[in-house]
């Protein structure tokens, strides 16, 4: 039984991570390879993590739908049939006007949040400010995680962890084989804790503050809000499904020391995604304390690495192409929800691997 366990995780470490290119790691696989990571990650992943499980909602909401059909919905139909496409849901602001799914999964499938989890520790995160129990975005980590003391990261603050400015660039870099996909790779791996991939930056300076997309950033923000909220994450989220109305249970994995993975490794259903992204929405309209918090990341707004033609604040993505008021929340692999904010529409789509045209997705809120 070791053995096996041995080998489902080594398997698991080489399907996702052992690549040259991270981001296109899945180009040109067979239909039979795309197949095993689906398994792999829906499946064999959460098998081998210790689970915190988040209820459904108290109450659960029901979305109206109004379908429509258009030349981007057919085009759509065609890539969930042939491509990596797994599922597409868009919502007006009144109605579920596109529902595509593919026979990969079904309607209750617990997908893979992959980087879309960052966001969600960002909402989380201000949901802690707005009642209390951590006082604000210019704290200290180390005030709520004794173990960054006397590390690289004993100094930083909540803003620069969720703007991805703190640490150090040669500690952890964004290109592929570096070390944030590193420890992304050996924490899912089990080959290393969250807590003594934190310890390896003991005796590292300072050298320059600067945007540095980095996994381990994430998890330091979900530690602290797990020991400082009453109930910790599991009540946190809890208390964002209830608002959201989700309709089944959700969960996230931790590693052997119960430090959550929330880099990366939240699973929710299709809907329950699109629910979570309405009330976010909804929120960042709303003259409330959680909607200041929202806009006022957004107001914090930094220009990332040349080649993302994007902004950053508080780990939601702007892309600059797009000249609506909006937000992103996305993960490697073609995993999306966008946010109009005026408009109060949103778009939620899950894939396997990015290996399709996604110009037919983005016209459905165009």
């Amino acid at each position: 039984m070791k053995l096996l366990h041995i080998s489902i995780i080594s398997l698991l470490f080489t399907l996702i991570f052992n690549t040259t290119s991270f981001s296109e790691h899945l180009k040109g696989k067979s239909k039979e390879e795309l197949a095993k990571y689906l398994q792999f990650r829906t499946i064999e992943a959460p098998s081998q993590f210790n689970k915190v499980v988040i209820s459904q909602a108290n109450q659960t909401k029901n979305l109206s739908k109004k379908l429509i059909e258009n030349k981007s919905t057919k085009k759509i139909d065609k890539i969930l049939k042939k491509k990596s496409l797994l599922s597409v849901l868009c919502f007006d602001g009144q109605n579920i006007v596109v529902d595509k799914l593919s026979e990969k999964i079904k309607d209750d499938t617990k997908l893979y949040s992959f980087s879309m989890s960052k966001s969600f520790v960002s909402y989380i995160l201000g949901d802690a400010i707005c009642n209390g129990h951590i006082k604000s975005l210019n704290d200290k980590i180390s005030d709520y995680v004794p173990e960054t003391k006397n590390t690289l990261y004993e100094n930083s603050t909540f803003k620069e962890l969720i703007n991805m400015a703190a640490g150090d660039i040669n500690f952890a870099s964004r290109k592929a084989g570096s070390a944030t996909f590193i420890y992304a790779g050996k924490v899912i791996s089990k080959k290393i804790t969250v807590k003594d991939y934190l310890a390896t930056s003991s005796g590292i300076e300072l050298s320059k503050k600067t945007f540095n997309y980095n996994n381990f950033l994430t998890d330091l923000v979900a530690r602290a809000i797990d020991t400082s909220v009453p109930g910790g994450l599991k009540a946190s989220y809890e208390g964002f499904a209830n608002k959201s109305g989700t309709n089944s249970e959700m969960f996230f994995l931790t590693d052997e020391n119960g430090w959550p993975l929330l880099h990366a490794w939240f699973y929710a259903s299709r809907e329950d995604f699109l629910k979570l992204g309405i009330q976010i929405s909804k929120d960042w309209n709303s003259n409330s304390c959680i909607g200041n918090y929202l806009n006022g990341i957004e107001k914090m707004k930094i220009k990332t690495d040349k080649d993302q033609n994007s902004d950053y604040s508080g780990y939601f993505w702007y892309d600059q192409n797009n000249k609506s008021r909006h937000a992103q929340l996305r993960g490697h692999g073609g995993q999306r929800i966008h946010i109009d904010i005026e408009k109060g529409s949103v778009l939620v789509y899950s894939s396997i691997a990015k290996d399709y045209d996604n110009k037919s997705i983005w016209r459905l809120i165009k």
